[in-house]
């Protein structure tokens, strides 16, 4: 198995997962509304594989679903169990463990979410034991949704936010580029951890091979990857033209690659 080291410190040491939507909550606020869609029934078995400290997790669990939260860092674990106290709000299970070894029993639930694991593991082999395992612990005809990271995310944040003025990111840009391997060998927070960074083409055929149907791809920001929404954000009438337009181009191909961030739904065979 690949060396997550730098990747568990990263969340344990470096960065604070629970603020990462405060300044800006349009990934959460466009992630929920598309995992919202394949909410059909009550009272669903949901796997939250890599969901950090839960805030899909208690987001479900408080509409009925039966939520399991799994994560790689005991921070995060330890971070959803006390917001769960404090809030009232119980999960069914939270565990601290690895999205390529779930710690599940085969055909157990109806959604996996995967929100965070596929963008961190950089050799293909170690994406493939994450996607089967996806797949093994869904019930026949179950669906996954699967966040991924896009291969021009630092191409579209280094002009947005000035990051190419850097050499050193400039060397991080080129071989995102070329390979999807985002490293950050000087350690610099705002150029994130390890990584890996998928063309929507890549996220299809690592799918298709995990043996999964009916696969959508959908583009969580969209354009407005590439623009300031900051503003746009704080005005209700603005945020919900904006949102309107995200979702109009939502599945549009040409406009894939630009989003930040992509969610994929699939679903298990069957039989």
């Amino acid at each position: 198995m690949e060396n997550i080291k730098e990747v568990y410190n990263f969340y344990e040491i470096q960065y604070n997962e629970n603020n990462r939507f405060s300044p800006n909550p349009l990934e959460f606020i466009r992630s929920k509304d598309i995992i919202k869609r394949y909410l059909e029934k009550p009272h669903l078995a949901i796997a939250d594989i890599a969901g950090a400290a839960g805030p899909y997790s208690y987001w479900l669990a408080e509409q009925g679903h039966e939520v399991h939260l799994l994560d790689l860092s005991d921070k995060h674990i330890a971070l959803a169990k006390d917001y769960g106290l404090r809030c009232g709000i119980e999960l069914s299970s939270l565990t601290c463990g690895d999205a390529r070894q779930l710690p599940y029993e085969d055909n157990k639930f109806d959604i996996a979410l995967n929100m965070g694991a596929l963008y961190h593991l950089q050799n293909d082999s170690d994406r493939m034991k994450c996607i089967t395992e996806c797949y093994r612990v869904l019930k026949p005809g179950g669906r996954a949704i699967i966040a991924y990271t896009s291969r021009f995310a630092s191409l579209v944040d280094g002009y947005k936010y000035r990051f190419v003025d850097d050499p050193e990111f400039q060397k991080i840009l080129a071989t995102d580029l070329k390979t999807g391997k985002h490293n950050n060998p000087q350690n610099i927070p705002s150029y994130f951890t390890t990584a890996f960074y998928h063309t929507p083409d890549l996220i299809v055929n690592e799918l298709q091979r995990g043996n999964f149907q009916n696969i959508k791809l959908l583009a969580v920001e969209g354009f407005a990857s590439i623009i300031d929404t900051d503003n746009l954000m704080k005005d209700d009438d603005k945020k919900e033209f904006l949102l309107k337009h995200i979702k109009l181009t939502e599945e549009a191909p040409e406009l894939l690659g630009i989003s930040t961030h992509i969610i994929a739904t699939c679903t298990k065979k069957l039989s």
